[in-house]
């Protein structure tokens, strides 16, 4: 779909994480003479596994690492992009997860490391996921263990251009500027881990608390996963 038209019905999957590429580079290239925020989340990887020809057999990962190796070259192409328009330098890219493994796929679910358990579940390896910030000439390379989260996405944003947070509601998300920018602690000192309006778990500091704490299995899964990736230009 776009906007209300049928593109395709029903969608060829094997294309749709080379087509959502394509329409944020276009988009990037309309926009590059002004600010913008563009919001990329990949259907890969969720399963069922789809990934276009050029990357079949790319990964001694199989599928799912097929698949990962297309939305990395998603990435690239995205990043050269700003590059090309000269507007890398003023381009803050977020890359990160909604949600650790859904181990009940096995191996085409992914795979959390050392962290416990995985999606669903409120120990570490359902929630516990990368993040990357990257902004040329802005944030320098490092690497960060306090706690952030996407809730923290929007204010953060918010500040970084000069923008006020909405007033009209109550933000969960705090401003991680500083931490990006100066290297700073985390201002984000608690999580709650809600399974709708039900509280499953709290975190604070290095001390985590769990009210209930169903292993994956015995859930019934949530229904999709994605890769989020933010691009907010100034």
């Amino acid at each position: 779909m776009r906007n209300n038209e049928i593109i395709e019905r029903p969608a060829d999957q094997t294309t749709i994480t080379k087509r959502y590429v394509e329409e944020s580079i276009s988009f990037i290239r309309r926009n590059r003479e002004q600010p913008f925020f563009l919001y990329l989340a990949h259907n890969m990887p969720h399963v069922p596994l789809f990934r276009s020809t050029e990357f079949i057999g790319k990964s001694r990962r199989g599928l799912y690492g097929d698949v990962i190796e297309e939305i990395d070259w998603g990435v690239g192409q995205i990043l050269q992009t700003l590059k090309e328009c000269r507007i890398d330098r003023n381009t803050l890219v977020v890359f990160t997860s909604d949600n650790g493994p859904w181990l009940t796929f096995f191996e085409q679910g992914g795979c959390g490391g050392l962290l416990r358990d995985g999606k669903g579940c409120t120990f570490e390896g359902g929630h516990r996921v990368p993040a990357i910030f990257y902004w040329p000439g802005q944030i320098q390379p490092a690497v960060m263990a306090g706690m952030g989260s996407t809730l923290d996405i929007l204010p953060t944003f918010c500040q970084l251009s000069g923008i006020s947070a909405p007033v009209d509601r109550v933000l969960d998300g705090v401003d991680l500027s500083s931490s990006l920018m100066k290297k700073t602690a985390s201002p984000r000192k608690v999580m709650y881990f809600y399974r709708d309006t039900k509280l499953f778990a709290i975190r604070k500091g290095p001390f985590k608390a769990h009210y209930f704490s169903q292993a994956l299995t015995t859930i019934k899964p949530s229904l999709r996963t994605i890769r989020l990736c933010f691009i907010m230009s100034k």
